[in-house]
């Protein structure tokens, strides 16, 4: 097309600025950008009087080109100034707003404004002599060489043409208005209302996966809320005939109110010629699958929906985003093996289902999946050859290299691209950008399949997938980068061709200091394979250090002092306080921002952590705390190393000597030999200690052993050992067993304890927890020498009578024996260790504020410190590590669908007891009516007689159960099975008698004896099974006799499940134990699991390598929001 220019200083209204006030700011940023890359075309320029016409060529996405015009009609009056824009992309089709391409056209023409470039036509006349005094201002721009010829030689003649093309001009301006004013015409006498007076009526395509090789359609529709369509075909019907739809009773489609947008006009016309024309296709799955929900997807549908929307709609799918391109890709890649010998393989790519010519490969974004269509040569290639099946896909992969020339022949014919792999690695990827919380980057590690489009063809670099898992391992083991992402690509979503999982990005998360240290590791070792992108604020932050040093001070006391290097005195407490919230980098007063460097800040945290009330010079601290402080600062133990007051100390520790206990009747194992000389030398030296070891290792041998020891030394040792009262009988029998003393038990009635108590001077005194809480005053005036408390999660309660009165305990050192310190939460960490050592973890208020977030940043800097400062304290062993001779202990979770009819029931009661959440009162302590409503949600998933007595329908769990039985039993296995319902045993119990299995029944009202005499019974060979309440009996038994372990319903944390298992997979064991544990699936059980897994990673993050009253659990989880708790009632299938 000719453009005829002519150069003029006509001062007009920019149109970008009066463009821009119509559309986001987003969309005038990318109309820049399209015009800075020089994408726009200008193809008219034309000034008719007070209008300006643009019309222009925009290149878009995926090699497509969009047509935009601009009227725009000027005036005196602001009031009276108009602008009419159109552009036939499909952001425009689908908003009517001024898209990137429309703006980035105004910028061009302002330009040409600007420049006095405009083809001037004044109110359509013109003066001869006007045109021969500026005929050489015009410049003639052609892609006819004649008609410049034409131009040079006469000017009359092209002044006569010019004249003609502003007549061809204004007879097609006149036409078009006449072809509008008869369509309005029509439509008025049809009374047809316009769609600019109707709301918009919107469509949302979704793709959903019904099985590996099948998907289906389904549609949302709705004017603001999109709701399903449940018939697809009957809604097609309807907008064609020009009928209402009913959605929703809410959402009813009227074409007198609503139109559709260009792009869902083109889906619902495809759609239509799909209905019409589908003859059978897909019914034969609907016989197969039964109800399905959608159309499914076949070769006709598919193609019909996705030419729709090619490069205008999206389509949403499993949680991803589809978008359809017309850009080529090829699927065929050309590799070499081992020896050098060409073959051809498919690429990496997945399809909608196995009958589907539109694929994707793994591009690595994690939300988005853009399509490709096959040429009808590579889809009858794949077809010929895997015979449309899955299997034959990964058979062409194996036999391609006798096939080579015969596929090579067939695409060379009808010249379709084949990708080159290339032997050469492709390089690793790291992009750095800010992270979604503060302080925080974000770190994507790439390695893309990216086809490269040269003259010579389509070449793709081997993805070097080892080189980026290697780098990100670094960054999770050298630095504090959590995995926030691993893009794998699905099997569910789609169908996959071929059956492997490829990985994409890996993105992780970071802390800005962490990463600065780690990317120069990264960066020199990596340098020729890496390119690693960070900005200039991220590398260019100052950082600052931390000066500490100890001395000693009066009174026992020790003098401790700190100071930050380079900080003004203002920005001391601002400091502090970021260190005190790990905040490593730091907004000073003057606006700079520091970091603390890597050592001083991991050292400034644990200062921080030790001394509550750290300040800039002196502090002030006792000898305990000084001990803690040279666990965290290297400095500091030096320093403490030459004190006089630590030198004993520390050599004691260092010259300690491994020796059998000397008063023992039996041989102890090596790691309980350890054990005891543990015990010892924290005796000795006057602290306490954790004896955390797996439940069935001997704690309390190697306790007994240390008593025995010790008792040698002072023959007028007074002990107090506390026990659960399922354990005091075992106690006493145990050191009967293995040592020459005789405790004295304090049991019988309130009279009888008080005088034993008052009478005894020295010996070992053997209570219980209940007991000692309610003799405590009777303690008043007795110190002793040595505490311990067995199974001291019992004083994990904080506010607990029990641990309120061993705080009142005078004994000389403290010991507890628990192998689960930390069951639900770190404060029963503090609870332990105030009682072995008070005030080393500072007061309650103080711990609770630094760890309350522990459960979800288990990996945290304060969490590690934490470990640093208690593992001298803590002595903990596992069965793996420890007893290689012991058989393994096999975990399975089984999965067990709810019977139809309790599935009603609990989803009944899910949507009531939503409702009556969010009916509390928020000012009141609405801990009991949470804990109730979870209560009965677990008695629906185990017994629904327990909800509702009237339950007559089938319970998922006993039919599992009647199932399991005669293998297990008829294999001669033996079994456990546990419980919290005592109903829910009775349940079992019934079944048990009808199908005459012998067992024994362990709940809170068998004594301590019986329970003793029950565990002899069963490990001798009596009885097939022992039903347990896990309150009553998850601790202190010995049932070796079993070999598999049922937890018929799981608790709120691993770690009293664990000792539960741990009846039956203790020393005396001989076969492996099998622990199956019950879940139904998409229930309150599923997220009781996920809640265990939290907890798990935190009590072993600290520990590395009891039971709850119904108050305390509710605590645990009003820890949650309304949010986390609507999501523990949800039910997902």
């Amino acid at each position: 097309m000719r453009i005829l220019i002519r150069k003029e200083n006509t001062k007009l209204e920019k149109l970008f600025k009066k463009l821009s006030k119509f559309t986001s700011s987003s969309i005038v940023d990318r109309g820049i950008r399209y015009f800075n890359k020089k994408k726009v075309e200008l193809t008219t320029l034309i000034k008719t009087g007070d209008k300006i016409t643009v019309e222009s060529r925009v290149a878009g996405s995926y090699r497509n080109s969009y047509y935009v015009d601009i009227i725009y009609f000027a005036s005196n009056r602001k009031q009276d100034e108009s602008i009419v824009y159109e552009c036939d992309c499909p952001n425009f089709s689908d908003t009517g707003k001024p898209c990137k391409h429309i703006i980035a056209s105004g910028i061009a023409a302002d330009k040409e404004i600007e420049a006095g470039n405009i083809y001037f036509k004044e109110n359509r006349e013109f003066k001869r002599e006007e045109e021969e005094e500026n005929i050489d201002s015009y410049i003639a721009i052609s892609e006819d060489e004649e008609y410049d010829e034409i131009f040079k030689k006469d000017k009359k003649s092209f002044w006569k043409k010019e004249k003609n093309i502003y007549k061809q001009i204004e007879k097609e301006e006149i036409n078009e208005f006449r072809e509008k004013l008869m369509e309005l015409k029509d439509r008025l006498d049809k009374n047809e209302i316009p769609d600019s007076e109707k709301n918009e009526y919107r469509l949302e395509l979704e793709i959903s996966q019904i099985v590996p090789t099948l998907s289906s359609l389904r549609v949302k529709a709705g004017e603001k809320s999109l709701h399903y369509v449940k018939d697809l075909e009957s809604f097609i019907s309807s907008i064609g005939k020009k009928e209402s739809y009913e959605v929703t009773p809410k959402n009813i489609y009227n074409p007198d109110l609503h139109y559709f947008n260009e792009t869902d006009k083109k889906i619902i016309k495809n759609l239509d010629d799909y209905f019409k024309n589908k003859q059978g296709f897909g019914m034969h799955f609907n016989s197969y699958y039964g109800k399905m929900q959608g159309e499914p997807m076949n070769p006709l549908l598919a193609e019909q929906v996705f030419s729709a929307v090619e490069n205008r709609k999206t389509i949403r799918s499993e949680g991803k985003t589809l978008y359809v391109t017309g850009e080529y890709e090829p699927i065929f890649a050309f590799q070499k093996d081992k020896r050098g010998r060409e073959k051809i393989i498919l690429r990496d790519f997945i399809v909608l289902s196995s009958t589907s010519r539109y694929f994707s490969l793994r591009n690595g974004i994690s939300n988005i999946e853009k399509f490709h269509k096959m040429s009808d040569v590579e889809w009858e290639i794949m077809n010929t050859l895997t015979d449309g099946t899955r299997s034959g896909t990964e058979y062409l992969n194996e036999i391609s290299g006798k096939l080579v020339n015969e596929i090579k022949e067939v695409l060379s014919k009808y010249e379709i691209p084949v990708a080159q792999i290339t032997e050469e690695y492709g390089k690793v990827n790291i992009f750095v950008e800010e992270g979604h919380s503060k302080n925080k980057l974000q770190v994507t590690i790439s390695c893309l399949e990216k086809s490269i489009k040269t003259d010579d063809g389509y070449f793709i670099p081997k993805k070097n997938e080892k080189l980026q898992k290697e780098i990100s391992e670094n960054f999770q083991k050298y630095a504090d980068a959590k995995l926030v992402e691993n893009h794998w690509y699905w099997e569910n979503g789609f169908h996959n061709m071929p059956k492997q999982l490829k990985s994409a990005d890996i993105v992780l998360e970071i802390d800005k200091n962490e990463f600065l240290a780690i990317a120069d590791i990264i960066d020199e070792k990596y340098a020729e394979n890496v390119n690693i992108n960070v900005s200039d604020k991220i590398r260019k932050i100052r950082r600052i250090g931390v000066e500490i040093n100890i001395k000693s001070a009066e009174n026992e006391l020790f003098s401790v002092n700190f100071n930050i290097e380079g900080i003004d005195e203002k920005d001391v407490e601002t400091v502090l306080d970021a260190v005190r919230n790990e905040e490593k980098f730091i907004t000073l007063s003057s606006g700079e921002l520091v970091k603390i460097a890597n050592r001083s800040a991991e050292e400034m945290i644990g200062i921080a952590d030790a001394i509550s009330d750290l300040k800039i010079g002196e502090n002030r601290i006792s000898k305990i705390k000084a001990l803690q402080l040279a666990q965290i600062s290297g400095s500091i133990n030096e320093e403490l190393n030459e004190m006089e007051e630590f030198k004993h100390l520390f050599q004691k520790i260092k010259n300690r000597e491994i020796k059998e206990p000397s008063n023992i009747k039996v041989k102890l194992f090596p790691y309980q030999k350890i054990g005891f000389n543990w015990l010892k030398n924290m005796y000795d030296i006057g602290f306490g200690g954790i004896l955390a070891d797996d439940m069935g290792l001997g704690k309390t041998l190697q306790a007994i052993s240390l008593i025995s020891e010790i008792q040698l030394e002072n023959k007028d040792l007074f002990g107090i050992i506390i026990v659960p009262t399922s354990l005091l009988h075992n106690w006493k029998e145990e050191f009967y067993k293995f040592s020459d003393i005789k405790p004295i038990l304090v049991e019988g009635a309130a009279n009888t304890r008080k005088e034993l108590i008052e009478k005894a001077e020295k010996g070992i005194l053997i209570t219980t927890y209940q007991t000692f809480r309610n003799d405590v005053k009777n303690y008043k005036n007795k110190k002793f020498d040595v505490a311990i408390l067995d199974e001291a999660q019992n004083i994990k309660n904080v506010s607990s009578l029990v641990k309120k009165a061993t705080d009142k305990l005078n004994s000389s050192v403290n010991f507890a024996l628990t192998g689960t310190p930390i069951e639900n939460s770190i404060m029963e960490l503090w609870s332990i260790f105030d009682f072995i050592l008070p005030n080393y973890l500072d007061n309650l208020t103080k711990f609770r504020k630094k760890y309350k977030n522990s459960l979800d940043k288990p990996d945290s800097k304060k969490i590690f410190n934490l470990k640093k400062i208690v593992s001298p304290f803590i002595l903990r062993r596992t069965k793996k590590e420890v007893l290689t001779e012991l058989p393994e202990k096999v975990e399975n979770n089984m999965i067990v669908e709810l019977s139809s009819e309790q599935k009603k029931l609990y989803m009944a009661y899910v949507k009531q007891a939503k409702k009556e959440l969010r009916e509390f009162d928020k000012e009141e302590n609405n801990n009991l009516k949470v804990l109730a409503i979870l209560t009965k949600l677990r008695q629906i998933c185990n017994s629904p007689q327990l909800f509702d007595e009237n339950y007559k329908g089938e319970v998922a769990k006993i039919e599992l159960l009647k199932e399991l039985m005669p293998d297990i039993l008829g294999n001669n296995h033996r079994m456990l099975i546990f419980s919290q319902f005592l109903g829910t045993l009775e349940e079992i119990k019934a079944e048990l008698e009808k199908e005459k299995v012998k067992y024994f029944f362990i709940d809170g009202s068998v004594k301590s004896k019986e329970r003793m005499e029950i565990s002899k019974k069963f490990n001798s060979g009596e009885g097939q099974v022992v039903l347990i309440s896990l309150k009553a009996g998850g601790t202190g038994l010995n049932l070796v006799g079993a070999d598999v372990v049922i937890h018929y319903d799981p608790w709120w944390n691993f770690a009293v499940e664990n000792q539960a298992s741990d009846r039956a997979h203790r020393i005396g064991q001989k076969k492996s134990v099998q622990v199956i544990k019950l879940i139904t699936e998409g229930t309150i059980e599923e997220k009781i699991i996920k809640l265990q897994e939290k907890k798990r990673t935190l009590s072993e993050n600290i520990l590395e390598k009891n039971n709850k009253s119904d108050n305390q659990k509710s605590k645990d989880i009003f820890e949650m929001n309304e949010k986390e708790l609507m999501e523990l009632l949800s039910f997902e299938k």
